[in-house]
């Protein structure tokens, strides 16, 4: 068998194309919904988009303040017990095993401690990094849920409803509403996209547990859609013989 040629941009997510797909995306809704909320929240995500490799090349950036002082803080606290121990004059001297024993294990103890918080400054950085993503994450999913918001009471059978004297309904027939949902679930999709962009760049496991959150979320409301959308598309095909059976 041949062996495959592979190219590795098709490995990852190419932020530039990702912008420029969302961009069209916010144009499109724009073209079709002008002046509508899904309309504004498709602009949104755009900006969001537009911010999102910024902010990650930003929290990826090594903390070097940050690091200089948890280099001090640890150096503290190893020479801490040295100097201690070069200060202070201990007169007991141990002669029996339960006497070795207790200060054995008041030292194992010391040093333990002293692990513990060298683990935690160690640390301090990639906590940085990863509530810095947890803010960005939460972004995202407060856009997820506004989107479908502004579908939730847009139902099929439109062009069965009496329009008002002064109609400013966004959407005003069926075939508007398939176009409006089916616009709706590409922007979750993509704000799904923006998410997955953080799990690429950041290996923290709290991080890859939000985006895949995130992405179960928008699944879960572009489900929601496409029943919509069969029920509307049944609906439409309905019509359409009953119109073409009428004399």
């Amino acid at each position: 068998m041949a062996e495959r040629l592979t190219d590795h941009r098709y490995r990852t997510i190419d932020p530039t194309k990702l912008i420029l797909t969302i961009s069209k995306m916010a144009d499109r809704v724009e073209a079709q919904f002008p002046t509508s909320g899904l309309s504004a929240v498709a602009n949104e995500v755009a900006a969001v988009a537009e911010g999102t490799v910024a902010r990650v090349v930003e929290i990826k950036k090594p903390r070097l303040l940050l690091r200089f002082i948890v280099g001090l803080l640890v150096l503290l606290v190893l020479s801490g017990p040295l100097i201690f121990s070069l200060v202070l004059s201990f007169s007991e001297e141990v002669t029996n095993l339960g006497d070795f024993l207790e200060a054995t294990d008041a030292g194992l103890h010391m040093l333990l401690v002293l692990a513990g918080g060298i683990v935690f400054l160690i640390g301090m950085e990639n906590r940085g990094r990863r509530n810095d993503a947890l803010e960005a994450l939460a972004e995202f999913r407060s856009l997820a849920h506004l989107v479908d918001l502004h579908q939730i009471n847009k139902d099929p059978g439109l062009d069965l409803m009496v329009a008002p004297e002064h109609d400013t309904r966004t959407v005003r027939t069926d075939h508007e509403l398939a176009i409006y949902l089916d616009l709706s679930g590409d922007l979750l999709s993509i704000v799904g996209k923006l998410a997955a962009y953080y799990a690429q760049n950041l290996s923290d496991r709290v991080v890859l547990d939000a985006v895949n959150e995130i992405e179960t979320l928008t699944s879960s409301l572009s489900n929601k859609l496409w029943l919509k959308i069969l029920v509307l598309r049944e609906m439409m095909g309905r019509s359409q013989i009953a119109d073409s059976q009428e004399p």
